[in-house]
């Protein structure tokens, strides 16, 4: 008996006393009155950073009235520098719905944007007048034009909206309107090159054509891509079709127009004689002709500005109205703004209402994270 007495108590598990757990010595409340405490710091810093952003863009704005020109200078271009550099930062949704929102920024963008986009015109006017001031040839005013501080951003968007119209249609378009043009037409000069070297590699891949007998186009542009430039602005239309033609080649295709978005007819407009060695049609021409604009289904493809119209009911009503002069399947490429971005550009929505979703089919939306400021918006015509 004593025998299995032992036994027992040897093959028995020992009893350890166990460490009480860490969180038995601490007084429950004390973190629940940290973690709101926490929760307040943070919420206070996230209103800080409200109050700062809403003090800048306010502050700027105030500063951009009391310029006596919006031409560009230093003082205008740190200005406009700045607050680009604000509104494109990336925060929380909350902090940006909370700086939107706040009473002081509502007040002021109206007037904002028209500052942004009365300022963009003047500086885009001082280029193309910069760029055609060079004395040379066409190749002395490219490499002019290809100094333009945001160069570089209109090259990196349009070649995110031309992969957003490719993923929407199966072919590269053809012919593009470009509504708002401007004085300097770089995003319409971006996608004609990209146009072209699409045309060239496809051309090289088919092979050289058959030898025929029948005499050959003298006119280059009519299998190439062609862009027509409208604005509403004669000085803009006048600025842009003289730097076309100093581009020389990189100038072939583009067409411009002097007419208003909404309008149904044009502003008759005619262009300068061209040199000897060139001819009307393979030159950069302004278009008098009133149905091209109050019908626009030759054309594959047609841009928005941003800054065409300045507010959501102008935006849907250009919108519409140029849907309707459109053929179906056709696609509508409207610039948008997105997140603070919105301070310094509207920001678009294609399927916000019954008459727009009515009249289009939202095929793509694209919103950039870096330099790029504005977003991209693809939809087809509906039949």
């Amino acid at each position: 008996m004593a025998l299995l007495t032992s036994w027992l108590r040897l093959s028995s598990p020992k009893t350890t006393k166990m460490d009480p757990c860490p969180c038995a010595s601490h007084d429950s409340l004390a973190i629940v009155e940290k973690a709101d405490i926490l929760r307040d710091q943070l919420a206070d810093s996230a209103s800080k950073n409200v109050q700062c952003l809403v003090q800048q863009i306010v502050e700027t704005h105030s500063q951009l009235l009391k310029l006596p020109h919006l031409r560009p200078g230093k003082v205008i271009n740190q200005l406009l520098g700045n607050l680009v550099s604000v509104c494109s930062e990336i925060h929380d949704q909350e902090v940006v719905d909370k700086v939107l929102t706040n009473p002081s920024v509502q007040a002021i963008l109206p007037s904002l944007r028209q500052i942004c986009a009365q300022s963009e015109s003047c500086l885009e006017l001082h280029w193309a007048e910069h760029v055609l001031s060079a004395e040379g040839n066409s190749d002395e005013a490219l490499a002019r034009l290809e100094t333009f501080p945001y160069y570089e951003n209109y090259q990196e968007l349009t070649r995110l909206e031309l992969c957003a119209i490719l993923s929407a249609t199966k072919t590269a378009p053809r012919r593009v309107a470009f509504i708002g043009s401007g004085p300097l037409p770089l995003t319409s000069l971006c996608l004609l090159q990209s146009l072209k070297q699409q045309n060239a590699l496809i051309n090289a891949l088919s092979g050289p054509p058959l030898a025929s007998t029948e005499p050959q186009d003298s006119n280059p542009t009519k299998d190439g891509p062609v862009i027509l430039n409208i604005d509403c602005d004669s000085t803009a239309i006048a600025a842009s079709l003289t730097l076309s033609l100093a581009l020389g080649e990189a100038g072939r295709g583009m067409e411009f127009m002097c007419a208003d978005a909404e309008a149904e007819t044009t502003t008759s407009s005619s262009s300068p004689a061209p040199s000897s060695s060139s001819s009307v049609a393979s030159s950069p021409t302004t278009t008098s002709t009133q149905e091209k604009h109050k019908d626009l289904v030759e054309f594959d493809v047609v841009y928005l500005a941003a800054l065409v119209g300045l507010s959501r009911a102008d935006k849907e009503r250009i919108v519409l109205g140029v849907a309707d002069r459109m053929r179906p399947g056709a696609l509508l490429v409207a610039r948008s703004a997105w997140g603070l971005r919105t301070c310094l550009y509207p920001e678009v929505d294609l399927a916000a209402t019954a008459a727009l979703r009515r009249r289009l089919e939202c095929c793509v939306v694209v919103h950039p994270y870096g330099q790029v400021v504005n977003s991209v918006i693809v939809a087809r015509v509906r039949a």
